[in-house]
Parts: structure tokens; sequence; C-alpha cells
């Protein structure tokens, strides 16, 4: 008898097991309660994209410790699917990401759309839409129509040499790309192909050395008009 229960016990429990390691990969129209937590922050009426037009994520990952985490992501409609396949992709591969939350947990007293920003790559928290202007130009980020994404932010820094800008500033130490450290991308791997080999453009290609450039090496987009109409 004593036997059977430790079977049966020990059926629960590698049940219980597999069942929090099951990967998970969802899109659907953004639940009212994230409709809600995200209106006055990430999303506000002048935005660039209406909440119809985005597709609220539900994404595995595998975090920096190796284990399975669920994650979330709000991208526009017409890549929903599209980024479900590049992140089941990265996945397989078993690639590493830290965290990856609706950047709507990091608004509070006194926090914009663009201070946010910094403090959700500070946490090194991979996301996507948050409707703001870009971080050297009064237009609309690509951000703000769901169509670009930052993938640990921390190890991939975003950086302006005319004015020395390191975004997140605690990643200054990481624009020395000759030595690979855990989440850190570069040209090749299986993040830059996942994501390049479906049409999007990595921060990483771009030329700082010409006049007023700059590098972004945890940004992947799409071209405007090559999602929206």
């Amino acid at each position: 008898m004593r036997k059977q229960y430790f079977l049966l016990f020990l059926f629960v429990a590698v049940s219980a097991t597999i069942k929090t390691e099951v990967p998970s990969f969802k899109a659907e129209e953004i639940p009212a309660n994230i409709v809600q937590s995200m209106t006055g922050k990430s999303w506000k009426p002048e935005s660039p994209v209406q909440l119809k037009d985005l597709r609220y994520l539900t994404i595995a990952h595998r975090g920096f410790d190796g284990k399975v985490k669920q994650g979330n992501m709000v991208v526009h409609a017409k890549l929903a699917q599209e980024i479900l396949a590049i992140f089941q992709e990265l996945f397989a591969a078993g690639y590493q990401i830290e965290k990856m939350k609706l950047i709507d947990e990091y608004f509070g007293d006194g926090i914009n759309e663009n201070s946010v920003d910094e403090i959700s790559m500070t946490d090194n928290n991979s996301s996507a839409f948050c409707a703001r202007y870009k971080t050297t130009a009064k237009e609309w980020s690509k951000h703000s129509y769901g169509i670009a994404f930052d993938i640990n932010p921390l190890q991939n820094p975003f950086y302006k040499p005319s004015n020395d800008l390191v975004a997140p500033e605690k990643g200054r130490e990481f624009l020395d790309r000759t030595t690979i450290r855990q989440g850190m991308i570069r040209k090749g791997d299986a993040c830059y192909n996942a994501f390049v080999s479906r049409g999007y453009t990595w921060g990483g290609d771009w030329d700082m050395h010409k006049e007023d450039g700059r590098v972004d090496y945890q940004h992947f987009q799409k071209r405007i008009s090559d999602v929206i109409d």
C-alpha cells in the first residue's frame, strides 16, 4: 500500500512538473484587463495605432537561469503569428531571454512613456509596443506601431557617439562587443537569423560612424509600409 501511495505521489509530482514546463505560444485580442492597464500608459487615444489593431501574445522563453518562463508582448496584429514563430524558433534553439513583461508594469508616478523605456531597459526587459517618440527625434518610434522589438536591452544597448548617449546607461559595459557574454545579440546568431530572415532590420547593423549615427543592438524592426497599408 505504501508503495502504491508513493507511486501515486510520484506521478502527481512529475505531472505537475511537466505541466509547468509545457511552453505556451498564443496570440489573442487584448483582454479587457490589459486594455485597462495599457490605457494612459503605453497606449493613448492619440497613438498611431488603435487597440483593435494590436494583439496580446503569450510567449514561452528560456531565462538566463535556463528555466522555462512565460512572458507577454503586445504587437501589431499583422505580425502576431510571425512573432510567435520567431520566439518558437528561439525557444527550440535554447536562446535565453531574461524577462519579457509589458512595459506598462514599469509606469508609476512621474514616469512617462519615454522615461519608462529607460527603466524597462535597465531591468533587462524585452518588449515591443509602447506609443512613444524616438530617442533622438520628435516622431513616433516604430514601437508605437507594434512593429519593433527590443531583446535583452541591458546586454544590447543603444549608442549614439555624437553625444555619448547609451541607453540603458547601465549597459555601457556591453558596448564592447569583442567578448560575447550571456544575452548579447551578434550577427549570425539564432536571434539575428530568426528576425532578419523574416525581413526585419537589426539596429546592430546601423552605421554609428556617419554624422549623427547610432547603433541599437537590442532592436529589430520592420518598415511601417511593409505592415500598415
